[in-house]
């Protein structure tokens, strides 16, 4: 009777030891996600292939631009985001198109394909090594909730893997109401 008991309490050790070692052990997403580099507002930020620089952040409810001769209005149910941050390529050509605003809640926002004419936008851009960083926008619809606290997540792709991902803290951004405007013409500020 003593060795089936001593059977069965070996087996449950290795049963908990294995459920143990199954919860501590990272994911498959964590272990190939991105690498994180992380900055404030201000801050150059140097991942592998580009540095970027986040410069201000402005909030509005309606996004007016020009382009093409056209004026073109945007309304939101949420609040629009209005990045301007400098990029410059590090050694070899870059072309960044992940740019994601990351809420306190951890909600995910891409930036938006609304205002993608918009001039200055830098998504899609392609950065030349030994060249000036270029200065312009990233722009983003995102709940009025999702402003406090946020971090803006800058990498080549959306979604990037083993690769290098600026993480923005913007925790110093004004939250209150005064701080959204009714209507922000975006024509003029990558040069302001």
């Amino acid at each position: 009777m003593t060795r089936p008991f001593a059977y069965l309490i070996a087996i449950a050790a290795a049963a908990g030891l294995l459920l143990a070692m199954q919860r501590s052990t990272p994911g498959y997403a964590e272990l190939t996600g991105p690498i994180p580099e992380a900055g404030r507002i201000g801050d150059l930020i140097e991942t592998r292939r580009f540095d970027v620089t986040l410069e201000t952040v402005r909030f509005a409810r309606r996004l007016r631009f020009t382009r093409y001769g056209r004026t073109h209005e945007r309304d939101t149910t949420g609040v629009w985001a209005v990045v301007t941050a400098r990029l410059a390529a590090r050694d070899e050509s870059v072309t960044v198109n992940g740019a994601t605003w990351r809420g306190p809640t951890g909600l995910r926002y891409i930036a938006s394909s609304r205002a993608e004419n918009a001039p200055g936008a830098l998504l899609g851009r392609r950065f030349e090594p030994g060249l000036p960083p270029q200065r312009g926008l990233m722009i983003f619809e995102i709940p009025a909730d999702q402003i406090a606290d946020a971090t803006l997540l800058v990498s080549e792709t959306n979604w990037p893997r083993l690769d290098s991902e600026a993480h923005i803290s913007l925790s110093s951004v004004a939250t209150g109401t005064a701080a959204i405007t009714d209507t922000l013409d975006v024509n003029g500020i990558p040069d302001d």
